[in-house]
């Protein structure tokens, strides 16, 4: 079931949100992500207007006017997007495919853990590190990725296997292990929290053993996420991340970071270079069997 196409916006920060994001992820404004009424967000010369000022003349309001209300539909917003259809997850599954393909994001489905492990380990037979010999790959700690057993599959392959650390505040001894093996890693492997079909973009919250740096210091990013992590458009992410009871438990984190295909630039003579600064080359294999679901 999906939302309503005439739901009302009840949010004044929704639209600030959503079009800040379409400039960095490069997307034309009004074209990329529709707002929670359905209907895109107009292009035009000028930035969108400035959220209502929540003071009064009397001092600020009550807490709830400052950080807005729930909506009335609340309860059936949440449900429609947290309990999407097979047939609706499989739409957004193939409009994320759509979407990667023109950014050189390459997206691999798979039935379960054990063929996105294979493949992962397939990649890594596949190819070779920039520099030297030796093979090594860093993966988060995270319950998906625990799943993947990668530890037990690489041993055979003389693959060196870094696993990050839940350091609330790590120390200097910490910090400066953590980036030699980020430097010996030509191949990272994270999840997501979430997956944004219409513009093909992982979202990451940093947390302790997930640093996002495993995701931009090696050659090669791979993520690991479940069917239904993939999520419609901005406009869903903004109302999952600020009224999804989950999401408000978890919180924004001290980092979140939007990932839209591997790193490219065009600056010299408009020639496109992938891996400038960050990974040449990501992929992302989505566990469609709805029995794995990850935890943090």
């Amino acid at each position: 079931m999906m939302p309503p196409a005439n739901q009302k916006k009840t949010d004044a920060h929704e639209q600030d949100f959503i079009m800040t994001l379409q400039r960095a992820l490069g997307k034309p404004i009004g074209t990329a992500a529709a707002n929670s009424s359905g209907q895109a967000y107009s292009s035009g010369p000028s930035d969108p207007p400035d959220p209502p000022d929540p003071s009064g003349p009397s001092g600020p309001q009550d807490p709830f006017e400052l950080f807005g209300t729930p909506p009335p539909d609340l309860d059936n917003r949440l449900k429609a997007y947290t309990h999407k259809s097979q047939l609706d997850r499989k739409r957004l599954l193939d409009l994320f495919v759509e979407q990667a393909g023109p950014i050189n994001l390459r997206v691999i489905p798979v039935e379960n853990v054990a063929q996105a492990s294979s493949g992962i380990q397939q990649l890594i037979q596949q190819t070779n590190p920039e520099w030297g010999t030796q093979k090594s790959v860093i993966a988060w700690q995270h319950p998906l990725i625990d799943q993947l057993n990668l530890g037990k599959r690489l041993a055979k392959d003389d693959v060196t296997l870094h696993t990050t650390q839940r350091f609330s505040t790590p120390d200097s001894i910490q910090r400066q292990e953590l980036r030699s093996q980020l430097i010996q890693s030509y191949i990272g492997i994270t999840s997501a929290d979430f997956c944004v079909a219409q513009s093909a973009t992982l979202v990451m919250r940093t947390r302790p053993g997930q640093p996002r740096a495993v995701s931009l210091v090696p050659s090669i990013h791979v993520a690991v996420i479940t069917m239904d992590q993939i999520i419609d458009n901005l406009a869903e992410l903004y109302f999952r991340l600020k009224w999804d009871p989950r999401e408000q438990k978890l919180g924004l984190t001290n980092c979140m970071t939007f990932i839209s295909g591997p790193s490219k630039t065009g600056d010299i003579e408009l020639v496109m270079v992938h891996g400038a600064h960050g990974p040449r080359q990501m992929i992302v294999y989505v566990i469609t069997n709805q029995d794995t679901t990850p935890s943090i």
